[in-house]
Order: structure tokens, then sequence, then C-alpha cells
């Protein structure tokens, strides 16, 4: 080989190694940005990247938190209302369950032969009705109610004076005499009680009055009894007054019973203690004329039994609160039983139209019609 080849072979060896050693340099080098500066070199070690952990980990802490302060007022939000929901469930839960408990109560009592004291405001009233019988059960968490159908009751007759009635009653009476025909207004008070289903007795007191004026003193005028008649009492006659107080028994038949209305026809008996006086009563002696008549404190009582016969129907408006109208026919049972007069009837024309009028009334067809409200306990 000779001193050329040798050369060349150096020289490229020399090339050869002076490039490897330049490729090394660029790769080892700090890199160059796209404007051509040193970019500078990420440093790291294992505290670092601790650090590093620990950031990531509290800013994923934050987003949560935040999350979480979201849901809470969210919740908060939720809780009230379920509070409102929760509250109302549980009043409507209990008012339920009361009114199954009261249900239940009533079957029983209706279900029993001999109910206790416990059970009369169920039982006292039940022949009016016949209620199903349901069974009801409660569950734990929330009422639920399960029905199963029986045979209706078949209601027992009432017990004799089971059942009691107050009557507080007003109407009006004609009484339609040989020459007189009158009106009056009654009051009444009446007690009864029932013997069976269909038949009651019965106690009442009443009270009568009515005022009318005296025709007859003319009649009397005519016969020589004025003119100080006249001149002491006026061209009209006398206004009388007539009250009565009576006391009567009696008894009722139900024709029917409906759930609302019970017509009944009725029989009773009576004792009436009755006065009669004149309004303007003041004394006067008409003996100046010849003739010994006396006018004023003329008053007349008596006392007399009546027999009547009624005709009308009870309106029940609910089980205890109800309205009875009838229509009634009295009469007297002959004359009075008991009378006194104020005055003598020889020397008294007044008095004597006193007593003419009581015969009147006692023997007069007395026709009623009242109505009043009724208690039933």
């Amino acid at each position: 080989m000779n001193s050329k080849t040798l050369l060349a072979l150096a020289l490229a060896m020399s090339f050869a190694t002076a490039y490897a050693q330049s490729e090394e340099q660029v790769l080892n080098s700090d890199p160059i940005d796209v404007d051509g500066y040193l970019k500078e070199k990420n440093v790291t070690d294992h505290e670092l990247e601790q650090i590093r952990s620990e950031i990531r980990k509290q800013k994923n802490e934050v987003g949560l938190n935040k999350e979480k302060t979201k849901g809470f007022k969210e919740l908060s939000k939720t809780t009230e209302k379920l509070s409102e929901t929760t509250e109302e469930y549980i009043d409507e839960k209990k008012n339920t369950q009361k009114e199954i408990a009261e249900y239940n109560k009533k079957i029983k009592c209706l279900m029993e032969e001999h109910p206790g004291a416990d059970c009369d405001k169920y039982v006292r009233n039940r022949r009016e009705e016949a209620p199903v019988v349901q069974e009801v059960q409660v569950a734990a968490a929330a009422p639920v109610v399960s029905t199963a159908e029986v045979a209706p009751i078949e209601e027992g007759p009432l017990k004799p004076f089971e059942q009691l009635k107050l009557a507080i009653t007003g109407g009006v009476t004609n009484y339609s005499g040989d020459t007189e025909t009158l009106r009056a207004d009654n009051l009444g008070l009446r007690a009864e009680s029932n013997i069976t289903d269909r038949f009651s007795m019965n106690v009442g007191v009443g009270y009568t009055s009515f005022q009318t004026e005296d025709f007859a003193n003319n009649t009397y005028g005519n016969q020589g009894y004025s003119p100080y008649y006249y001149q002491q009492y006026g061209q009209k006659g006398r206004d009388i007054s007539y009250k009565n107080y009576g006391v009567d028994i009696g008894g009722k038949f139900f024709i029917a019973k409906t759930e609302r209305f019970k017509p009944f026809i009725g029989m009773n008996l009576g004792y009436n203690m009755a006065s009669l006086n004149y309004m303007k009563n003041d004394s006067f002696n008409a003996n100046p004329y010849g003739y010994n008549a006396q006018f004023g404190n003329e008053t007349y009582k008596t006392s007399f039994a009546n027999v009547g016969l009624a005709l009308g129907t009870e309106i029940l408006f609910t089980r205890s609160v109800g309205m009875v109208v009838q229509g009634a026919y009295s009469r007297g049972l002959g004359s009075s039983l008991s009378s006194e007069s104020s005055k003598n009837v020889s020397n008294n024309p007044d008095q004597k139209r006193l007593n003419q009028l009581a015969d009147e009334v006692i023997n007069a067809n007395a026709l009623s019609i009242t109505a009043g409200l009724m208690m039933i306990f």
C-alpha cells in the first residue's frame, strides 16, 4: 500500500471519528425552542413529585367539596319537604286509625246480644237502620283497610222505656160551641217513652188562653142594667180573659216507621183547671135604677175532664233531633167537676155570663193544630 492510500485511509478514519463525536455532542446538548433560544430543562425528584401529587389531590378534594356542598344544599331542601309530608302523613294516619277503631267498636257493640253501658251511644237507635258489618284492620306502617261483608244485623224490638222523647209544642185551638166560636193559643210540654216498637205512652202539660168580648152585655143593657153600665164600662162589651192549665196522659200508635217520617194516631185523657174573669173588673152598683144589679169583681174557676184524639207525624232530622206535627180533636166529658163563682148570679148578671161561657168552652168541639221541636234520648 502506497503512501497516498495510507494517507486517504487516515483522513477517512479521522473524519469518521470527528463526525461521531459531533453527533454525540448534538444529542446531549440542551434543546432549543422554535425561536432559537435554549429551552429550560425539566428537573424533578421524589419530593417534587410528592408535592405535585399533593397539589393534584387537594385540587380534587376542592372539587369534591364544592360538589358535596351543592349536594347538602339540595339535601336540606328535600329534607324540609320530607318533614312536611311526613307530618301530614302521621296526622292522617292517626285520624284514620282513630276512625277505624271507633268503627270497629261500634260494630262490636252492634254484634253483641247484651252490650254494656259503653255501647249506649251505638245501640240506642240502632233499630232505625241496619248497618252492614265490616271488619277493619290496620297495618303497622300505614292504615290499610280490609273489609269483609257480613249479613245485615237483624234489629231486635225496643225494650220497654228504652227510648225517651221530649217535645215543646205550640199552636192554636178553635172552640166551636152552640153559640160561641172562639180561637185560643196553646203551649205544651210533653214527655214520651216507648212500650213497644209501635206503641208509646206519653204525659204532657199545657196552657191555653184567649180573650173575647162579652157581646151578651147588650142583652143585659136592654133589660135595664144601663145606662150606668155603659157609663162605667163603655158601649162595647167587657173583655173576658180565659186561662186553662191542663195535664193529660195518652198513648200513640205508629202506623209506619220509615227513616224520616213516622205517622201516628193517638188518644189522651186530660184534666183541666180553667179560670175566667173580666179584664176591666171595677165594681159598680146599679141599685139607683131599681134593680140590685152588681157589676165588677166577677171571676169564675172551674175544673173538668176531657178526652182527645190526635193524628200526626214525627219528622226526624237526625237520630236525636226532630219535630212533631199533629192535629187533635177534644171535648169535655160532661159538666164541671168543680166550680167556684165570686158573685151570686141572682143579682150579678155578668157573673152568670162567665158561668155560661165556661160551660160553652167545656162542651165545645175543640180542634187544635200544633207543631214543635222534639229531642230523642
